[in-house]
């Protein structure tokens, strides 16, 4: 089982300068952080410089933790 969804595959491919359906570097991209892969995921998405404030807001609204 994919430690990731397709669409945040897809969209983390993308943003590394890959084809959504380019999988030659899904090995790297499953071995990265949370943190990276919510970055790279809200960049591709034009939410540039907000990843730690969304993670606080989540964090405190759903009282998880999501350091990895």
């Amino acid at each position: 089982m994919a430690k990731y969804s397709e669409r945040v595959m897809r969209n983390v491919r993308e943003n590394m300068g890959l084809e959504p359906d380019d999988t030659s570097q899904d090995k790297f991209i499953e071995a990265l952080g949370r943190h990276e892969i919510l970055d790279r995921f809200l960049t591709w998405e034009g939410i540039v410089g907000y990843t730690n404030k969304i993670e606080d807001a989540i964090s405190d609204i759903y009282n998880v933790n999501l350091i990895d």
